[in-house]
């Protein structure tokens, strides 16, 4: 009976110890656009897949990572609350890509105590819900053979309305 009460207590404890992804890259989910970009930029974002969301590249992140980002893409609704930020880095082939991932994935485990899973919609990516927030990392291959590592932040709320205009489209 104490083994199995031991079991339960470290299993809880691990559950209730996972810290919840909320910043990428130095830009936070939640936080007010304005808050990463002026009035003038604002101008130049376009319309998201996802209803009701609007996109802009963020030149200058607070948290610069020239091994994991090239670009550091902003997703946010019509009241300028950020809903997803998505990072971006090109690699010439598939196995470079993996390996960078595999090292990104291992450190978001380690600081976050989550454990990630693999993603079922994407080939080579993985994912992890915790809390309203997901947090996932893929190398997508495109058709020029290059690689793109992606890793994304994003809210319950955006995803649902991205996956909301992908199913409609099929």
């Amino acid at each position: 009976m104490k083994k199995l009460l031991l079991t339960l207590l470290i299993t809880l404890s691990t559950t209730i110890l996972a810290k919840t992804p909320e910043s990428l890259f130095g830009v936070y989910i939640n936080d007010n656009v304005l808050d990463y970009f002026t009035k003038g930029e604002l101008k130049s974002k376009r319309r998201d897949f996802a209803r009701g969301f609007f996109a802009l590249i963020l030149e200058n992140p607070p948290v610069s990572n020239q091994i994991y980002t090239d670009k550091l893409f902003i997703k946010f609704d019509k009241n300028n609350k950020i809903a997803q930020i998505k990072s971006q880095k090109k690699f010439q082939n598939l196995e470079t890509c993996e390996k960078v991932e595999y090292g990104v994935r291992r450190q978001l485990e380690s600081k976050y105590n989550i454990e990630f899973v693999r993603n079922s919609w994407a080939k080579h990516g993985f994912q992890k819900w915790v809390g309203d927030n997901v947090i996932s990392t893929e190398c997508r291959v495109f058709s020029d053979d290059k690689t793109t590592l992606f890793i994304t932040l994003e809210t319950k709320k955006y995803q649902e309305k991205y996956t909301e205009y992908f199913d409609s489209r099929i």
